[in-house]
């Protein structure tokens, strides 16, 4: 049999690449062995020069591992599982030191990637840790991927720098609390946060929010195929926000605490009409304000179907007279923001496999006021004979619910329901599609024009952007932005209603990058 000399030739350069590929591919990972101490192997893991060996480690499924101070990583950090996918993810047990504190083990200055990886916030003392994970500076994506958090008595991930990035996939968190207003998965305060994307991913025995925010605002949310189950308060806190996704969740036993009247009286008062509001909303959203639209270039687009919102009748029959029960939305402005959508939601109770008993009811007889207008509120959450198991019946009218017919919340209780989804989304990491990886500047459309084209450009960091416009001359005769502006696509109209025919140039200038194209006007 011949082989045509072309193929033959394609087959062993193919070959040749595999054979080279793998091996070094292989390499880049660099195991740690089971019971070491992770902080000081990865730290300590430099040549004579201070240069990192690895910046990709493993650890053995099955294994435990341990942690003493902190990984403040400034170079890009990740920590995958590896070995036999039948055990369980490999655990991190943070130590206490000679003076009996202990350190939440990642502080990153570069992107921080863990996979298969099982956290939990009770230190090797028996103490329930405050936060696992800081960031340590701006512009960084933070991703998890198969991971559990167990165990945390304030935040999981607190992103207090600017201009970073949460992304979440297949992953569970559970008993997150320690008090009335603590107990949260994401804490972003009032930063600047670029982009928050949680997708397949199962949160229960929360205390306060999954996301919290009261300042600030996020370039882009979504929430998809989550399950949220036994929240106290508030279960999503999103501030001013030009692009919200949430769509095809299950929200149920959330808001089981209730609130006090003189909230309501206090923050229905018009100087608070676009303030914190998660003491009685499940969901918080705040419509942008004319500064953040002129900021990011657009309006505030939403997208919020598909969802399922329930909690047990007993639970709010069960307030004291001076507490009311949560709503999903608050004021007529988020109604109206999300429109027609609240019509694709439902409301049952779909009565999951094996899950944790709600005490909503105790917890809400349980709240009082404390003499400050805040009521103390004792957690109460059970987590006997786990593990859990969050599937419900096919007979559920969430069951068929999500866009594609699939069932809502976390898919991967259905996996092979999770199997087609991943085949109808065809999307590998459920990222958002917009944050760009290069700067670029597109040709305007129309071109030629008379009197309004568009331009748009993308900007993959943080960056100081300058758009303008030159005539034939080189004299400057617009300039359409001049402002510090965060990752993302933006598109900007130009009118030159006012100027004569003929050809201009515009030009950006972000960071170190500039580039200048053409364009006609013909009137």
């Amino acid at each position: 049999m011949r082989i045509h000399s072309t193929k033959l030739t394609v087959c062993l350069i193919i070959l040749f690449a595999v054979l080279l590929s793998g091996p070094k591919a292989f390499a880049q990972v660099q195991e740690i062995p089971q019971l070491e101490e992770i902080v000081s192997y990865i730290t300590g893991d430099t040549t004579s020069t201070g240069v990192q060996n690895h910046t990709i480690y493993g650890l053995q499924r099955g294994g435990t591992y341990f942690s003493l101070g902190q990984i403040s990583s400034n170079f890009p950090l990740t920590i995958v599982d590896v070995g036999d996918e039948s055990l369980a993810r490999p655990q991190i047990i943070v130590l206490i030191d000679d003076t009996g504190n202990s350190s939440q083990p990642f502080k990153p200055f570069k992107n921080l990637t863990l996979k298969g990886i099982s956290f939990s916030g009770m230190n090797s003392a028996g103490s329930i840790m405050s936060q696992l994970i800081q960031t340590g500076t701006t512009n960084i994506k933070v991703t998890f991927n198969n991971c559990e958090f167990d165990s945390v008595r304030s935040t999981v991930i607190k992103v207090d720098q600017n201009y970073c990035s949460v992304f979440m996939t297949d992953c569970i968190v559970h008993n997150v609390f320690g008090g009335n207003f603590t107990g949260r998965f994401i804490d972003g305060r009032s930063t600047l946060m670029d982009s928050v994307v949680v997708v397949n991913s199962t949160f229960y025995n929360i205390q306060h929010a999954v996301i919290n925010k009261f300042g600030g605002w996020e370039r882009y949310v979504k929430f998809d195929h989550n399950t949220f189950y036994n929240i106290a308060r508030s279960t999503l806190k999103i501030v001013e926000c030009p692009e919200v996704v949430i769509t095809n969740n299950l929200f149920l036993q959330t808001g089981i605490v209730g609130y006090e009247n003189l909230w309501k009286l206090f923050y229905e008062a018009p100087a608070y009409a676009n303030s914190d509001r998660d003491n009685w909303v499940r969901v918080e959203l705040l419509p942008m304000a004319d500064s953040t639209k002129k900021y990011f270039g657009m309006d505030q687009k939403m997208n919020f179907t598909r969802n399922n919102f329930w909690i047990d009748p007993a639970i709010d029959a069960a307030l004291p007279d001076t507490m009311y029960g949560y709503m999903n939305l608050d004021f007529d402005y988020e109604k109206e923001m999300v429109g027609a959508d609240t019509l694709t939601w439902i409301s049952e109770d779909v009565n999951f496999t094996k899950v944790p008993e709600c005490r909503g009811a105790a917890m809400s007889l349980e709240a009082r006021s404390s003499g400050s207008g805040s009521p103390h509120v004792n957690p109460g959450y059970d987590y006997t004979n786990p593990p859990y198991d969050f599937s419900y019946s096919t007979t559920s009218a969430s069951y068929t619910a999500a866009e594609g017919g699939f069932p809502l919340g976390d898919l991967n209780w259905f996996p092979s329901k999770k199997t087609e989804w991943e085949n109808y989304t065809d999307v590998e990491e459920n990222e958002y599609a917009g944050i760009p990886s290069t700067f670029s500047l597109e040709q305007n459309y129309p071109n030629p024009f008379n009197p309004t084209t568009v331009i748009k450009y993308s900007v993959p960091e943080a960056s100081n952007v300058q758009l303008k416009i030159y005539n034939i001359l080189g004299k400057e005769v617009a300039s359409l932005v001049n402002s510090n502006q965060v990752a993302g696509q933006y598109s900007v109209s130009f009118n030159a209603q006012n100027m004569a025919s003929g050809v201009y140039f515009y030009t950006i200038s972000a960071g170190k990058y500039t580039s200048t194209k053409k364009m006609m006007l013909i009137k």
